[in-house]
């Protein structure tokens, strides 16, 4: 389990459009799970029935450490809970060994975002996803700002190794391909990932129709 993949499994809940039930960690909500929790939690959950039952029965849903534990539980495609890193919001930013003020936060997608009694997943970018409530369920945000949920810390989540993005090998064929330009003068190689603006690539079709007479 790695940072990558939190921030994959997070833009899939996204997508998905998960929603969001106080004490649920990525399972789809049925009417028995439903009563579990509202006898679990009476008021977070049973103020709001009305409201998940128009809108979030049948959809996965998770509450906001519930994001994360769904990656850390993930089995196929069903929850397989694991009671050593059952976690709340707090408990996360509590066990972590790297923390911080929000203000020095790394540009490390994977990192946590934090504030008392809530937490998100930073995707980079300047940009959260997060279990925000029951009636907004999981949405992307801000990280400061209009709209923002008003995050006070990061963390590395306890949970997660964090690794670094690894570049793309460059594919056999295109090292040839950039080897015989670069031999006919047609490009000097530089810049290789880029992208060519339509100048740059009349001026190397320019090159290669002068090279062909």
């Amino acid at each position: 389990m790695n940072n990558l993949g939190l921030v994959e499994h997070c833009k899939k809940a996204l997508s998905e459009r998960w929603g969001y039930v106080w004490g649920t960690f990525g399972q789809v909500l049925t009417e028995n799970l439903l009563q579990q929790r509202l006898r679990q939690y009476p008021t977070n959950v049973g103020n709001f029935q009305q409201f998940i039952r128009q809108n979030w029965m049948g959809r996965r849903t998770a509450d906001c450490a519930g994001l994360i534990k769904s990656y850390l539980w993930w089995n196929g495609g069903n929850i397989k809970y694991d009671v050593a890193t059952d976690a709340s919001a707090n408990m996360m930013y509590n066990r972590a060994s790297e923390k911080g003020a929000i203000g020095t936060i790394p540009e490390v997608p994977g990192i946590c975002v934090w504030k008392d009694g809530h937490i998100g997943v930073y995707i980079g970018e300047a940009k959260v996803i997060e279990a925000r409530g029951t009636t907004q369920g999981v949405i992307q945000s801000p990280l400061k700002g209009t709209g923002s949920a008003g995050w006070t810390h990061w963390l590395k989540c306890p949970y997660v190794d964090y690794i670094e993005k690894k570049e793309e090998e460059t594919p056999e064929w295109a090292i040839e391909a950039r080897t015989w330009a670069i031999e006919k003068g047609i490009s000097d190689g530089s810049r290789p990932k880029d992208f060519a603006t339509r100048e740059e690539l009349w001026r190397m079709l320019q090159k290669f129709a002068k090279r062909l007479g």
